[in-house]
């Protein structure tokens, strides 16, 4: 049941945060993935540049302060029931 609600609030967020995240960013987005990335990397060492970082967030929500974690999200939803 948690999964379902998580996805049905992802599917009504997600249009309002996406444009917000960085145009690097290529994980869990929608039109987006792992081949997009490796695409784009390849791209930057065609255009001449020498680093291409990945980083993979797996364990940062196991990590995260949580407490900061949904103040900085209360900022952007107001409904408590969301919270």
């Amino acid at each position: 049941m948690d999964r379902f609600i998580q996805q049905a609030v992802m599917q009504v967020l997600q249009s309002q945060w996406d444009p917000t995240f960085s145009e690097s960013s290529y994980g869990f987005r929608v039109g987006r993935s792992a081949h997009n990335a490796v695409k784009r990397a390849k791209r930057y060492v065609e255009e001449g540049h020498h680093w291409v970082v990945d980083i993979d967030l797996e364990k940062f929500f196991d990590r995260v302060n949580h407490d900061v974690l949904m103040s900085r999200v209360a900022k952007r939803i107001t409904d408590k029931r969301v919270l």
